[in-house]
């Protein structure tokens, strides 16, 4: 049994003291129907205790929402729904309702329960954004199971509750009873600890075979796994044009983590479409602290640089070429040859380093004025605009000055360099790495 009294209800039992179950119960169909009307005391607990369903015009403003615009209802979600559970019970919240789910016999393993992620039943992981999850959980139970369950769902969830709050976890993983083995060793579907002891061993072994597969599968390509995890992390549904990240995110979180740990590849604690925003906020405050180009270019990191993933499959190595003579010329580069040229990063690495040297000021402009005028970018294709705005941020994030032990740290992290970059949809994913690094690991 499993519908939404049982979300609604759970979240109630962990609620922060002072919040009225009506209120709660307004706030998840406030999320579907902006203009659904107040609700009174009985209509709310009738709905959580799984009495009666949602009135028809709830479900007609559902019928009207896309699976598209699915995640938009997710930042609701944060600011309406999670912001009333008590900090501490968070996790006994989502544990529960993984736990229901699980249990569910109505519900079949391939089912996707959670519909703004797309995860399935077999695949859900305590390793989520719960207000993504409770959004995803609370649009299928609305869509596939009836709230007219005679009262029970309140009773139900309590006693889940009661097990969680026990130390009772769900396992986050595809079933554990269907883990394939031999006939020589078949597991009994069993509590005795022999049984569980082994089933947990297969389980183990699993993992780690489909992260060798992977692995081996993807080893000309391993310098990409970096990207992989920031694919996942945000977007784990899109189609993308590398099969490489697509793969990626159709596995399960302890096969994607086992792949990271053989890789040698830190994890990233960050999820959702823009968890690197704040980061590029930070970026853009680097580029006036640094005098990187007119203020009025500003703007254009935010308003363009995210609609370089738009451009997928195209390709990017027109961008990635040496184009920039230097204007101060080194010892170093009178070795190499009087047509030496810098890429991008070059560009920004030669002004930030010599910028306030006073010999040099006269001859040297700041990079972002400089290749707006150069490359047109005023009129340019916008793929090509995109682009350059994305590599100027990753040369900015490897030019300004960073902690001593901050190479170190980067190191775990980081992809491809940018002239192996093949695709826009790789430079996207590379830049997003570069800010996180920078942002957020060096400092």
């Amino acid at each position: 049994m499993f519908c939404i009294g049982c979300i609604i209800s759970a979240v109630a039992e962990c609620k922060i003291e002072g919040t009225k179950q009506t209120k709660l119960v307004e706030a998840f169909l406030k999320s579907i129907d902006k203009e659904c009307e107040e609700i009174s005391d009985e209509a709310a607990s009738n709905i959580a205790r799984g009495v009666k369903n949602p009135s028809g015009y709830l479900m007609e403003a559902l019928g009207n929402l896309s699976a598209e615009s699915y995640k938009s209802i997710v930042p609701y979600f944060q600011s309406q729904v999670v912001s009333l559970i008590k900090e501490n019970e968070k996790n006994i919240v989502r544990d529960t309702l993984i736990l229901m789910i699980q249990e569910a016999q109505e519900i079949a393993d391939d089912t996707v329960v959670e519909l703004v992620s797309g995860v399935k039943k077999a695949d859900l992981t305590d390793e989520v954004d719960l207000a993504a999850f409770l959004a995803g959980i609370f649009l299928f139970a609305l869509k596939n199971t009836k709230n007219n369950i005679g009262g029970s769902a309140k009773k139900a969830t309590k006693e889940y509750l009661a097990r969680v709050k026990k130390g009772e976890k769900p396992i986050t993983r595809n079933k554990i009873l269907e883990v394939e083995t031999t006939e020589s060793e078949p597991i009994q579907e069993s509590t005795h600890p022999e049984y569980r002891s082994r089933e947990i061993e297969l389980l183990e072994e699993r993992i780690e075979q489909e992260a060798i597969s992977f692995c081996r599968k993807y080893k000309d390509e391993k310098e990409y796994i970096a990207l992989c995890q920031v694919a996942f992390i945000t977007n784990p549904t899109r189609v993308h044009n590398r099969q490489m990240y697509n793969e990626f995110c159709e596995l399960t979180a302890s096969t994607r983590n086992k792949i990271l740990e053989l890789s040698e590849v830190d994890k990233i604690e960050a999820s959702g479409d823009y968890w690197w925003y704040a980061y590029l906020d930070m970026f853009e405050k680097d580029y006036e602290k640094y005098r990187l180009g007119a203020e009025r270019y500003r703007y254009s990191f935010s308003q363009y640089f995210p609609r370089l993933l738009e451009y997928g499959g195209e390709s990017i190595d027109d961008y990635t070429q040496r184009i920039f003579a230097p204007k101060v010329i080194t010892p170093t580069i009178k070795t190499f040859s009087k047509n030496y040229k810098y890429d991008v990063a070059g560009l920004i690495d030669e002004y930030i380093y010599y910028k306030d040297c006073e010999e040099f000021k006269n001859i040297l402009e700041p990079p972002m004025n400089l290749m707006w005028r150069e490359l047109d970018f005023g009129s340019c294709p916008e793929i090509m605009l995109v682009s350059y705005l994305a590599l100027f941020i990753i040369g900015t994030c490897r030019g300004i000055p960073l902690p001593e032990d901050a190479e170190n740290k980067m190191f775990a992290f980081s992809g491809p360099g940018a002239s192996d970059l093949e695709t826009a949809e790789d430079l996207f994913y590379q830049t997003l790495l570069t800010l996180y690094e920078n942002y957020e690991v060096a400092k």
